[in-house]
């Protein structure tokens, strides 16, 4: 139907449809911030480093072959956003969950003829999968590239079907370069290409190969270091995955997953759902999105995170074809009952997602030492001293509520960036479980401007520490005077 010949209920119809799915959106999102949600890992340190306005040379103890940012992108964003405002660190703690969260799950309700389609597909994950669900809201740059992951699933085919599809793969290119300069996991934007040659679409591949391969140079180019950024990124990841003797040691993200064995059951009834209607078509899953997914869950068992990060993405967007499939055979567009099926989708995801079970939203509220408080600044190193930590997420949080700290932290958000010396005392500590003794090689480095900080039910009993809880399960100690 042209649009221009719309009557005044179509036009209604359709402007009510696309208004609720992106209020929807946004609601849930702000809903989520309103339980009192608080990151409490990477964003945390995003935030804390744009305030800080260090280098992270300045902020860690690192080994000399890490010698820029890995997301200078995201660092410019946040550092403009808070430079426009002048927000504190809680607002551009909330403008990191709320942005990235928009960016991922509002450009589909655009893409897909029935937006509805993927309200209710992003509705059945949070039902299915809602550990993915949930990572949409930690306000970390890596739903940059999950959101490229959309785009690349929305432009193959209309790439196929162009003869000179320039805009497609501008926006391809554009889209690589920004998760490149923001996100920085360029070499793991091989996975989509890979399903391309699976479904043997071999003039798509060439094109986004093109397209992407110019546009992780573009995004590597905007950091100023090209190469050096290039080449770092590759040792980040040899490096994570090369250093340990068992995956616990590894960060939680990077340790292989179960199995999530319901993608079994929500794809096998999609499938069936279709050989019930008789649409059966082997191109549902002869294609590179379904790849993508079928890639993404098998490299799963190596690290959770592609199944997280590439394969969920796809999946979303695969479950939400077929909900329009289905949506546009049965429904017509303009009719009142899109209009509440469509409502419906919107309450589910609003409802299965914003709901606090088991204080999923609300239980990290917590106190850690401040700089600013007098009781606490005893128990926190002085001036140009060290924080020895065995555990990131107290880095995180100290760093957080501490931007401005005179001190520098041994382990920061990823191992791997530790020297080797602190590195080997710390897969030591990992390996017996975090032992009293096995701290005594940092006790011995440690001087009087340092501390020592763990998280422990109990008092530590490390030899050569006078131990304080500075707050609850916070224990910070200081080199013992000699008398």
């Amino acid at each position: 139907m042209n649009q221009s010949r719309l009557s005044p209920q179509h036009q209604l119809i359709r402007s009510v449809v696309l208004l609720m799915c992106l209020s929807t959106l946004l609601i849930t999102c702000l809903r989520v911030i309103g339980h009192g949600f608080f990151p409490i890992d990477d964003a945390l340190r995003h935030v804390a480093k744009v305030l800080s306005g260090k280098s992270w040379a300045d902020i860690l103890i690192i080994r000399p072959e890490i010698t820029m940012d890995s997301h200078p992108g995201w660092h410019i964003i946040l550092s403009a956003f808070q430079t426009l405002t002048k927000c504190d660190k809680t607002v551009l703690l909330n403008f990191s969950v709320m942005f990235l969260f928009l960016v991922f799950t509002v450009p589909p309700v655009f893409y897909f003829r029935r937006g509805e389609a993927w309200i209710a597909s992003i509705a059945l994950s949070a039902v299915f999968f809602f550990g993915s669900i949930y990572r949409l809201f930690y306000g970390r740059p890596y739903i940059i590239s999950m959101a490229l992951i959309l785009l690349f699933c929305f432009l193959w085919d209309k790439i196929r079907d162009k003869n000179k599809p320039w805009n497609e793969l501008i926006a391809l290119s554009a889209m690589t370069a920004l998760a490149t300069w923001i996100h920085g996991a360029w070499y793991l934007l091989a996975l989509p290409l890979v399903a391309l040659a699976l479904a043997r679409h071999w003039r798509v591949f060439g094109l986004m190969s093109g397209a992407m391969f110019l546009g992780v140079l573009c995004g590597a180019m905007l950091t100023g270091s090209p190469l050096v950024f290039l080449h770092q990124m590759i040792f980040h990841a040899l490096e994570a995955f090369g250093k340990n003797d068992f995956a616990r040691q590894l960060v939680g993200e990077f340790q292989p997953f179960a199995g999530e064995a319901l993608v079994f059951f929500v794809i096998g009834g999609f499938l069936l759902w279709r050989k019930a209607r008789g649409e059966w078509d082997i191109r549902v899953v002869d294609n590179p999105i379904f790849y993508l997914v079928v890639i993404g869950w098998i490299m799963g068992f190596f690290a959770s995170r592609f199944w997280t990060d590439w394969a969920w993405p796809a999946l979303a967007f695969w479950m939400a074809l077929e909900i329009q499939a289905v949506l546009g055979k049965y429904m017509d567009s303009f009719s009142w009952k899109r209009l509440m099926l469509a409502g419906t989708f919107c309450l589910v995801l609003l409802l299965a997602v914003t709901n606090d079970y088991g204080s999923r939203w609300s239980g990290a509220v917590s106190k850690w030492p401040e700089m600013e408080n007098k009781e606490h600044r005893p128990w926190l190193p002085d001036d140009g001293g060290i924080v020895y930590n065995d555990n990131m997420f107290l880095f995180y949080q100290v760093f957080y509520y501490n931007p401005h700290a005179p001190w520098r932290y041994v382990l920061g958000f990823e191992p791997i960036w530790m020297t080797a010396d602190n590195l080997k005392i710390y897969r030591h500590i990992q390996l017996t479980r975090g032992r009293d003794e096995s701290y005594l090689p940092w006790v011995q480095k440690m001087t009087a401007k340092d501390r020592m900080i763990l998280i422990r039910g109990i008092k530590p009993q490390i030899q050569g520490i006078e131990w304080h809880e500075i707050t609850p399960t916070v224990w910070s100690g200081k080199i013992k005077q000699k008398t």
